[in-house]
């Protein structure tokens, strides 16, 4: 296989990796639900309504005065609202925008987790509800490694306990609740889903929506797919809301999601059995998610099932390097050379195959004139060729093809990992997970592309040679919008390779005797 052939490979498959995560990023899943289960579903709700009906209204506790309690660990801060105890704000503090701003995950009037209760044939929504203070521990800033609130909701006669738990070191809060009738489903309400945290809105876009946890498989509802009303039906372990870099969620056992989109703002409706769950709001980080055990290690985006552990290993790698080295953008550099090393004796057999093919062409040509009328007889001619030469035709594409997992596990952690947002490298590139803001390392990397396939090029054909002008230009304008740290690693690949391919040629043509 000529390196003609073996660069259009390269192409369309960066050219593929590029659709794939851009626009072809796992869409939304839905489970069928079962016409009897929601039939019944439909008939309890017909009877809870009738009961609601019944509740006194001008007992309804109304909302007057809404007072906000405010809470601060190490690495969370935000408000509750009387109104249903629900959170107004959520701040991660290890976190900042790209203008250097606090991380705010709920922004324009979002509200995450009010409360819906039922209790047999009775539907209470406390969403409204003013619930007031029945303990106040010194949450603000919590100085104990654990203290608490606790709210109180009286709707008629119904009276909800809400209590949340902080604790230092953790961006999970434990809640709880208790009444003074039996509970069997606790709906937790939130509307607005939550806040872009980038500057790249379409592309954070790509990520937005409902990540939930099933019977050891993730699934994630993504916003840009919702057109009507979701309801889903099954057992899951955690489910909320997700960005590019964030989750806020709910681990508990849950049954029941519903999902909605008013422009291009989430509502959800995720029904519990538990009185006893855990919120999660913090980032998407591989290191923390991994030690709770509980599926939210899949919440990263690694790509396909069959590269994420390739993802894994290498993002572990690079976590290791770190402790090190701690500068991800010259860590990717060390990557570059690590793997272009793991490869050189792969890629030097490559091209030695190359270079025999190329020496083969003259009696290759004859043959195609001895058999030009029998193409089955020309085929068996040439494989007999190769076979008493000792070349494998199939060689030149073997380096690429054993590389391919590797170049999708790159690309997934190279664009998705939060290790790179707002990590600086040096001087204008201070941000590995954004654009290159002078388009300099894209551009670098259209030029090494081509000088390297131009060293390497053996094409004769002037179709082929048309291609070594212009795969680097479309690679380029490709990479205009990518990540730094995608461009960075291919530059620094592409660089390296051009010195590995001169000092092959020369390893080459001493070993043939050239």
């Amino acid at each position: 296989m000529n390196n003609s052939v073996k660069m259009l490979i390269m192409f369309l498959l960066i050219t593929f990796i590029f659709i794939y995560y851009s626009y072809m990023i796992p869409k939304n899943v839905e489970r069928a639900v079962n016409p009897d289960s929601l039939q019944n579903s439909l008939q309890d709700t017909q009877k809870s309504s009738e009961v609601i009906q019944r509740i006194t209204p001008q007992n309804y506790i109304v909302p007057k005065d809404t007072n906000y309690y405010y809470f601060e660990t190490d690495i969370l801060k935000g408000k509750i609202s009387s109104v249903s105890g629900s959170f107004v704000s959520l701040n991660l503090k290890s976190f900042k925008t790209r203008q250097k701003d606090s991380l705010e995950l709920l922004n324009d009037g979002q509200t995450s987790f009010k409360i819906r209760i039922k209790s047999k044939n009775l539907v209470v929504d406390f969403s409204d509800v003013n619930f007031a203070i029945e303990y106040i521990g010194d949450i603000y800033p919590l100085n104990k490694d654990m203290d608490s609130i606790v709210l109180v909701g009286v709707y008629d006669s119904i009276v909800l306990k809400r209590t949340f738990i902080f604790k230092n070191g953790t961006y999970l809060v434990t809640h709880r609740i208790s009444s003074n009738i039996p509970l069997d489903k606790i709906e937790y309400i939130s509307d607005g889903g939550i806040s872009f945290t980038e500057n790249n809105k379409n592309d954070e876009s790509q990520y937005y929506g409902v990540t939930y946890y099933s019977y050891n498989n993730i699934y994630r509802l993504k916003a840009k797919n919702i057109k009507n009303t979701t309801n889903l039906s099954g057992d899951y372990d955690w489910m909320g809301f997700q960005t590019k870099y964030f989750f806020v969620g709910i681990i508990g056992k849950g049954d029941k999601i519903e999902v909605s989109k008013d422009g291009d703002k989430l509502f959800s409706i995720f029904s519990l059995n538990s009185n006893s769950v855990d919120f999660y709001i913090g980032p998407i980080d591989f290191k923390i998610l991994k030690k709770m055990k509980n599926g939210m290690d899949t919440l990263p985006d690694f790509g396909w099932a069959l590269i994420q552990p390739v993802s894994r290993l290498i993002l572990s790698l690079m976590i290791f390097i770190y402790n090190i080295i701690p500068n991800y953008g010259v860590i990717i550099i060390i990557l570059s050379i690590l793997l272009l090393l793991l490869f050189s004796p792969l890629t030097f057999s490559s091209y030695s195959s190359m270079r025999r093919m190329q020496m083969l062409q003259p009696q290759i040509e004859e043959l195609k004139k001895k058999y030009s009328k029998d193409p089955q007889k020309l085929n068996a001619e040439t494989m007999n060729l190769y076979k008493k030469s000792g070349v494998n035709p199939f060689m030149g594409c073997l380096p690429l093809l054993i590389q391919m997992p590797i170049f999708f596990a790159l690309y997934a952690i190279l664009r998705t990992t939060i290790e790179l947002r707002q990590a600086n490298f040096f001087l204008w590139i201070n941000d590995l997970s954004y654009k290159d803001p002078y388009y300099v390392l894209p551009i670098l990397t259209g030029i090494t592309m081509f000088i390297s396939q131009k060293i390497s090029s053996t094409a004769t054909d002037e179709s082929q040679k048309m291609l070594v002008y212009i795969m680097p230009v479309v690679i380029t304008i490709l990479f205009l919008n990518m990540p730094s740290g995608i461009n960075l690693y291919w530059f620094i690949y592409n660089l390296l390779s051009v010195g590995q391919q001169i000092l092959i040629k020369q390893s080459i043509k001493k070993q043939l005797g050239e």
